[in-house]
Formats: structure tokens, C-alpha cells, sequence
């Protein structure tokens, strides 16, 4: 045994979808691993087979998009808040941070919000 969880070099780390038997019967979905055989959809990529559904649908999709999907919706509610608190604060003729410049403050807070904003929709453009 070699390697950082113990398991010998030949094993393939992450490439199982793996469900309980028992949660899997309740739900009335089969899950296959690659190259485990009829579960398998083209070029040996994990399938769910849920009843149905009307047939197989690739799981490496919805695998790939989850953080893309994570990650723009937190740079775009981030930078659609600061660009709200930078509009009001603003408008009201209040500093955006306080100690520093009123027009400089505002200029690097849209300046930040803009940059996220775009971010956001970066990552919505990868899924």
C-alpha cells in the first residue's frame, strides 16, 4: 500500500459515484461507476439511470458546474451588495469607508463591485 490515503497506485481516486443500497432502492435511482459495465454512458463517464426519467443522463456535467454555479453566485451577490451600499452611501453624501477620501472611497468600492460583478459572471459563463 502507496499513497496518500492508502490505497495501491492502480486504484482510481474519484472516479466512483458511490450511493448507499438502501438510499439508493428508496429513491428508485441505480448509480454506476465507470467501467462497471451497462451503467456507463459514452466514453465511460458515470451515468444515473433514475426511474422515469425516460433514460440515462450524464452525471460529469452537474459534477463540473457545481463550484462554477457556487462560485458566481457569491461573486455577484457580492459585488451587487457593495455596488448597492457604495449607490446609497453616495447618494446620501455619506463616505463609503470612513477615514478616507469621499470621492476616492466611492471610486475603488464601484471600482471592486464592477470587478466582481464581471467575476460572477465569468463563472456563470464556465457551466
Amino acid at each position: 500500500m502507496s499513497g496518500a490515503a492508502g490505497l495501491s497506485e492502480g486504484t482510481a481516486v474519484g472516479a466512483a459515484v458511490r450511493m448507499d443500497a438502501g438510499i439508493g432502492d428508496r429513491l428508485g435511482a441505480t448509480l454506476a461507476t465507470p467501467g462497471a459495465g451497462g451503467g456507463t454512458g459514452e466514453g465511460g463517464r458515470a451515468v444515473a439511470e433514475v426511474a422515469g426519467s425516460g433514460g440515462a443522463q450524464p452525471l460529469g456535467n452537474l459534477v463540473d458546474a457545481t463550484p462554477a454555479a457556487f462560485a458566481g453566485a457569491v461573486f455577484a451577490l457580492f459585488g451587487l451588495g457593495l455596488l448597492v451600499w457604495t449607490a446609497v452611501r453616495a447618494r446620501h453624501r455619506r463616505p463609503v469607508y470612513e477615514g478616507a477620501a469621499p470621492v476616492a472611497s466611492a471610486a475603488v468600492s464601484a471600482l471592486v463591485a464592477v470587478v466582481s460583478l464581471a467575476l460572477g459572471l465569468w463563472c456563470f459563463s464556465r457551466i
